[in-house]
């Protein structure tokens, strides 16, 4: 079982216990103290408090060498380590390279600390751990290797930054091949967003522990998630190691609410899965590097991901470079948001965002496909969005009239698709004010949080109350374009409903089970009054 720590800034006995009260009440199992800034005075009222051992204790005394905050010297930051360790905490946290440099401390402490795992008398026993807040260490697999040698150590613990998540999925090899040589449990942090996800797949690797911060605490390590989105959103206890692994690739990717969407639809149908964000730089090599990265990993078991902002195209071209699966509407949109892994290696991939928009306007109006096809569609922009929309709606034989600032972009878009089965022209987005389409679809950005105020269009007066007014952008869940148009008495279909229901189609292909739809919209909608 891995357990969750959660690192707690000592200051004054008073600051600790609330905090601490709050941790142990959203689901931590051990409490780090993080005294870099207490006297011995505070470090001893604390561990004299009974409601402090309410929980296994963890004393860290952090150098600044190694991202901590002691602001003494040297001797004195030892003789207070010293000092706590004779105060019988649970654990403590020793940098190896102090265990290295200072033969008289390590004389000192070795009589004060258990002998191994299975000690039973009482003195804390030593988490001997490494840190690198610059990048990741060359020689980190021999470094770990070297403290597993050292003897009072019982667990052995390396936090580095990732400058990216192939880096940061170096920490699942190491937990895949160091078993062979270290016998202690291990715990290997990425830190930074992309280390993220050494985090919340800790208990997967059977890692010792992982460190999570109390809702609204101060993050001791960039990359710390909270107690309550391990627990509730990660379903961190439940994790085992044989977990499926999925996630959404994009960049930036830290806003997405997909993670919250699937990993409630998983746990409410018993599914084995975790899904995590994935951040992957723009650039083409940059996704395929990260993917095969993924892929490569023996005992991660990566299934699948969703694909955003801007690696929709890439997912085409990687897909098509594997000779993966595609199917029809999807390879004549070019762009897909959906790939799946098979533990054969083969590789199979779609486009759900047409099917989310088409089945969102069907609850939304109560039409059926019969009735799409003799609509007259506006489609405002002309990028990837927009290709599934007009695939999607052309394919239905619908009449489709692409809107978009650059004349030309939105007659290469009408002209691939035109004909196919429905009608699709081109036409400047400032000819808008004098469209005759029932369905307007906004597949602009604009619109999207910080722009809020932003609209697809500056002429709206043509909106109606026969019109049917759908915006693609859910974060705002009503933007100003959609508040305009309910007021002109059309009637108005947020993005988020089509989030969620292109993610139903996602989650069917991932788990091969009929996807709980209120509960993904529930999670949906939570995530979004949360931010």
């Amino acid at each position: 079982m891995t357990d969750i720590v959660a690192p707690i800034f000592v200051q004054s006995v008073d600051a600790v216990l609330p905090q601490m009260a709050d941790a142990v009440k959203q689901g931590a199992d051990i409490i780090e103290l993080r005294c870099d800034q207490a006297n011995r005075e505070i470090i001893e009222a604390l561990l004299g408090r009974p409601e402090i051992r309410c929980k296994p204790i963890i004393v860290t005394v952090r150098a600044k060498a190694e991202g901590g905050l002691f602001s003494g010297s040297e001797t004195d930051r030892l003789n207070l380590i010293l000092h706590a360790c004779r105060l019988k905490p649970q654990y403590v946290d020793i940098e190896y390279a102090t265990w290295q440099k200072n033969p008289e401390f390590v004389a000192q402490a070795v009589p004060l600390l258990a002998k191994d795992p299975t000690d039973n008398s009482g003195r804390p026993k030593l988490i001997l751990s490494t840190h690198d807040f610059s990048s990741r260490p060359p020689d980190l697999q021999q470094r770990l290797t070297a403290m597993a040698e050292i003897s009072p150590a019982c667990i052995i613990k390396a936090a580095y930054q990732a400058e990216n998540l192939v880096e940061a999925l170096e920490a699942f090899r190491l937990y895949e091949e160091l078993p062979k040589a270290v016998r202690q449990p291990l715990v290997i942090i990425a830190m930074g967003e992309a280390g993220l996800i050494t985090r919340v797949l800790a208990a997967k690797y059977n890692a010792a522990f992982t460190f999570a911060i109390p809702a609204g605490g101060a993050t001791t390590a960039p990359g710390q998630p909270t107690i309550t989105d391990l627990i509730h959103t990660y379903h961190f206890k439940s994790q085992v190691r044989n977990s499926l692994v999925y996630g959404v690739m994009g960049w930036p990717v830290s806003h997405s609410i997909s993670p919250m969407i699937h990993n409630a639809g998983f746990h409410s149908v018993g599914f084995p899965g975790v899904y995590v964000p994935l951040p992957i730089a723009p650039e083409y090599e940059a996704f395929c590097a990260t993917v095969n990265a993924l892929r490569g990993l023996r005992d991660l078991n990566f299934r699948g991901a969703s694909v955003t902002i801007p690696h929709k195209a890439h997912a085409a071209r990687y897909l098509e470079s594997s000779v993966g699966m595609l199917d029809e509407t999807s390879a004549r949109i070019g762009v897909i948001n959906t790939l799946y892994f098979s533990s054969d290696g083969s590789v199979a991939g779609t486009n759900s965002d047409w099917y989310g928009a088409i089945e969102a306007m069907r609850a939304a109006t109560g039409w059926n496909l019969t009735d799409l096809a003799f609509k007259r569609v506006a489609v405002l922009g002309a990028g990837g969005a927009a290709r599934a929309m007009v695939a999607g709606m052309a394919s239905l034989g619908a009449t489709v009239v692409v809107y978009n600032r650059t004349l030309k972009r939105a007659q290469e878009l009408a002209y691939e698709f035109n004909g196919k089965i429905g009608h699709v022209s081109a036409a400047l987005l400032d000819e808008f004010s004098k469209t005759n389409c029932s369905v307007v679809i906004n597949c602009t950005p604009a619109g999207m949080s910080p722009h809020v105020k932003t609209t697809p269009v500056d002429d709206m007066t043509v909106i109606n109350s026969t019109m049917v007014v759908f915006d693609t952008v859910y974060n705002p869940r009503r933007t100003r374009f959609l508040d305009i148009s309910a007021k002109q008495g059309a009637q108005t279909i947020e993005g988020l409903e089509m989030l969620v229901r292109q993610a139903v189609v996602q989650f069917q292909g991932f788990t091969g089970k009929s996807a709980p739809l209120s509960v993904m919209r529930v999670a949906a909608e939570a995530a979004m009054a949360r931010d």
